[in-house]
């Protein structure tokens, strides 16, 4: 009984010492486990604050410089575009004040976004041309007033020119009509003068007493004269016919020569209507700045 407790005494001192060593080695694990972390901790931590440190020490300047690039190429596209815009219809003046809108709303967005605004010698290149470009646009404005202008006096030449033509026909038939009338009155009048010339002749040669035949001679001398007259009349109005014909002829050749090369010389002036005259200013006015915001971009 003394020997058996004994033996049952033993076991329990073995688990014990198994349990303390089980325990030891926890807390050895633990303990290494947790200096792990410290360390995996610290290192992560190390870490961490060298990308932090990497991030803020990015040059300034670097982040300015793509800002700028974006900007630079931003502006100059949206101003070759300007420089390369057609206009729709005529009159092609109506376009130019939104135009040059856009065009100084880019030169100052630019300017004002970028770091060469405080650049006074930039500014000023840039005004001289956007000055210089609207002045170009006045002037093209008023050069398209007049051709409209031009245009208003060319349909009133041709509306001449329809009335010229009216005109000489209608005269030309009244002076033809008169000379018929006049010369088929004379015609008329001489055929009957001849007629009694004819009668008279043969009164003049019958057997009629002596009185008779003298007062025939008389009036057949008379008739004659008549006949005379009359002739000369049909000749003259031949000849008046033919003065006043060409009168009217040359008058109507003149006045139409005269407006048909007025007609022909509006003509080639308001062509330029359908002409946009203002785009070949734009396109080299746009050019004009974009090479001067290229040039200032070199000494950002």
């Amino acid at each position: 009984m003394s020997s058996s407790s004994k033996t049952n005494s033993k076991p329990k001192a073995s688990t014990k010492t198994k349990k303390s060593a089980t325990k030891s080695t926890s807390s050895k694990t633990k303990e290494s486990t947790s200096k792990k972390k410290s360390t995996t901790k610290k290192a992560t931590t190390g870490k961490t604050r060298t990308v932090t440190k990497s991030v803020k020490e990015k040059p300034v300047k670097s982040i300015t410089q793509d800002n700028n690039s974006v900007i630079v190429e931003k502006t100059l596209i949206s101003i070759e575009r300007l420089g390369d815009q057609t206009f729709a219809l005529s009159p092609f003046s109506q376009y130019y004040d939104d135009w040059l809108v856009n065009l100084r709303r880019t030169v100052a967005e630019f300017e004002a976004d970028s770091n060469v605004k405080n650049d006074e010698d930039f500014t000023k290149q840039n005004e001289q041309a956007l000055s210089d470009i609207q002045a170009t646009l006045t002037k093209l404005r008023t050069q398209e007033a007049t051709f409209a202008e031009d245009e208003k006096t060319l349909f009133k030449t041709k509306q001449d020119l329809k009335g010229l033509d009216a005109d000489y026909i209608k005269k030309k038939h009244e002076l033809n009509n008169k000379h018929d009338i006049d010369t088929e009155h004379l015609t008329t009048q001489i055929k009957t003068l001849e007629n009694d010339i004819e009668n008279q002749v043969k009164i003049k040669f019958s057997f009629f007493q002596f009185s008779a035949k003298k007062t025939a001679a008389n009036k057949l001398e008379q008739t004659k004269q008549s006949l005379k007259e009359t002739r000369n009349q049909l000749e003259t109005a031949l000849q008046n016919f033919t003065v006043e014909q060409n009168k009217l002829q040359d008058n109507y050749t003149s006045k139409k020569q005269e407006l048909t090369s007025k007609a022909d010389a509006l003509r080639n002036s308001t062509e330029q209507l359908e002409i946009d005259t203002s785009k070949e200013a734009r396109k080299e006015i746009c050019a004009r700045l974009n090479s001067i915001i290229k040039e200032q971009i070199l000494t950002i």
